[in-house]
């Protein structure tokens, strides 16, 4: 059960679970629906800590899914000291106690990981066998993640929704346990945006460089 904003996630088995080539869906519409803004909201259930914690857990799985994406994309451009800070932030979302500000710095470290992946992918870079296996590799990782963002959507919009039904004594009694869900609800439409804008990039840095891509990206991609 979550006590203020630090919860038990227990991610390890289901960041080792996830299908290689798991489903994409439309990510574009789940981020908009991830605002709550859904004609269902009237009727949404008030959210309770267990409902927090699975919000959580979704989103600190495909978190660590994206950080394992940026650290082998970051090996195959040499990025020694991003893979470093990369495989730091996915080993303090495993370890079982997460915290919003734990989030927000696997957002951050995240966030300028993913702008030297994409200076690098833009600059065109000639790669070897190794870092094609790697950026390979990074690819699985990448719609791993957004597959578990997938179903992200959803469920914070649904959390969103709960949480304005709830009336100003709830807020004052149980708002305040709900801190950490009331976050990822409210970062997951621009988390999803961005995981879709970082796949496509991907899937076409990996189409002209002639690394190996999933079988089903494509038809992925063309879906959302």
């Amino acid at each position: 059960m979550i006590r203020n904003t630090a919860l038990v996630v227990a991610i390890a088995a289901a960041t080792l679970s996830m299908p290689a080539h798991a489903g994409l869906g439309k990510l574009k519409d789940l981020a908009g629906a991830a605002t709550g803004s859904s004609s269902s909201a009237s009727s949404a259930a008030a959210p309770d800590e267990a409902a927090q914690e699975a919000l959580v857990r979704r989103f600190v799985t495909s978190q660590s899914h994206s950080l394992q994406a940026q650290t082998s994309f970051a090996r195959a451009f040499g990025l020694a000291e991003q893979v470093q800070l990369l495989e730091a932030e996915r080993q303090a979302l495993s370890s079982g106690s997460v915290s919003v500000d734990a989030m927000k710095k696997s957002v951050s470290v995240s966030e300028a990981a993913q702008a030297a992946i994409d200076e690098r992918q833009a600059a065109q870079p000639e790669l070897n066998a190794e870092s094609k296996k790697h950026y390979a590799d990074g690819l699985v990782s990448l719609l791993a993640s957004a597959a578990e963002a997938q179903k992200l959507g959803g469920e914070a919009s649904n959390f969103t929704a709960g949480m304005k039904n709830l009336g100003a004594t709830q807020l004052a009694t149980v708002g305040r346990k709900l801190a950490a869900g009331a976050w990822v609800a409210k970062e997951s439409p621009g988390f999803i945006q961005g995981l879709y804008g970082s796949t496509k990039s991907a899937v076409t840095f990996a189409k002209k460089s002639k690394v190996k891509v999933p079988s089903n990206a494509d038809s992925m991609l063309d879906s959302i």
